[in-house]
């Protein structure tokens, strides 16, 4: 089902639909994908094979509202990838949510965006932004998550909020640390510490006397095998279940991702053995010119060999060989990425309210009660 909100005036002769089902979002398909290779912001977890197996595993009670500008012959030239949803956790469980596809719950996307050839945000993005003030009565609020700071959609997208909805802010701000990939090893080497470069020249020689190697999933080892590899170091790294990455529904969706990712190139998994056995995996996507560490795992057990370090240094060497330039670590604040980055760039979640909402109201008002309560300055005792 598709439902058409407006007809732009001559001469753009633009109209804004809302596919609201999954035939109107498979009718998509022929299309997705050339925007996002239009757009301004790269990013893997805008294309259509994401989006439509994430549909398909993960959506739960989620429902469609994509946004789709389409021309006068009725082909997209631009498209809000939006979904309703209720989180399954927190506060926010009894609000239906207009977020991104994708935007949260299992195997969600961590880069998020409306899809607008670069160049056009200006003329497009605005009217784009119709479909948020369409779908506010369907809404108590506006949670989107992972929005790029540097996208050119974005002061768009937060106008657009703060004219229809209220509270509408940046409710976090998450780093994404990043390292510059240079042509040669060296370089990368003389931007750190002549201590850091000691430190990591004893790891490799500690891991050759392991008779480390390294190597590619598909290369002499099956993808499925060195997924499941993956997924059981993965898990080693959070022995109290934290990661969402094992569950069956993100490991499902991520492992039919993977059948068709890993063969073609769009996504890697530089493999680390030493003894014989592997101790350490790297999962990422290929974009453009950049690199996406989504997930990784070693072996806890083999710390002496530094696996996680000896991993990063062979996920940049490959990416070197392809000719990447950026390897963004994703969100996280770990410290191995703050020691190996040399810059950074940000991820923005939006959030607004409907006015309309009482449920929204009566949230606005506890978070910020609590919010009150926890940021007080302690009373002076009146007792002495």
């Amino acid at each position: 089902m598709i439902t058409t909100i407006h007809a732009a005036a001559a001469p753009a002769a633009l109209t804004l639909d809302i596919a609201r089902d999954d035939a109107a979002f498979l009718a998509l398909a022929p299309f997705w994908d050339h925007l996002v290779d239009q757009a301004a912001i790269a990013s893997p977890f805008l294309r259509w094979d994401w989006m439509r197996l994430w549909w398909e595993h993960c959506r739960g009670d989620a429902t469609l509202a994509v946004g789709v500008l389409r021309d006068a012959a009725g082909v997209p030239q631009a498209i809000a990838p939006l979904m309703l949803a209720r989180e399954t956790e927190g506060a926010r469980r009894h609000l239906t949510a207009l977020s991104f596809l994708s935007g949260f719950g299992a195997a969600h996307a961590e880069r998020l965006d409306f899809i607008v050839p670069a160049g056009r945000e200006d003329e497009l993005t605005p009217q784009l932004c119709k479909v948020l003030k369409e779908l506010r009565p369907e809404c108590d609020l506006v949670r989107l998550n992972f929005l790029p700071q540097e996208s050119p959609n974005t002061p768009h997208i937060l106008g657009a909020l703060e004219r229809t909805f209220t509270h509408a802010s940046v409710l976090n701000r998450t780093a994404c640390r990043i390292i510059t990939v240079p042509e040669k090893w060296e370089d990368i080497e003389m931007r750190h510490s002549a201590s850091w470069r000691g430190n990591l020249r004893r790891s490799c020689k500690t891991f050759a006397e392991a008779e480390g190697s390294t190597t590619l999933s598909g290369v002499g080892m099956l993808h499925a095998h060195a997924f499941a590899e993956l997924l059981r170091l993965h898990a080693a790294n959070f022995p109290e279940g934290v990661s969402t990455f094992t569950t069956p529904e993100a490991a499902l969706f991520h492992q039919r991702l993977a059948e068709k990712w890993l063969p073609s190139g769009r996504a890697i998994m530089p493999l680390l053995h030493a003894n014989g056995t592997m101790v350490s995996a790297v999962y990422g996507f290929i974009e453009r010119d950049q690199f996406f560490q989504y997930q990784a795992g070693w072996d806890t057990g083999q710390a002496r060999l530094s696996p996680g370090k000896m991993a990063v240094r062979w996920t940049l060497i490959c990416c070197m060989q392809r000719g990447l330039r950026t390897y963004d670590m994703m969100p996280g604040e770990y410290e191995y990425k703050r020691r190996w980055a040399d810059s950074e760039r940000w991820l923005l979640d939006l959030e607004a309210h409907n006015p309309a909402s009482w449920r929204a109201r009566t949230f606005h008002a506890l978070r910020s009660m609590r919010r009150l309560f926890v940021n007080s300055p302690p009373q002076e005792d009146q007792t002495s």
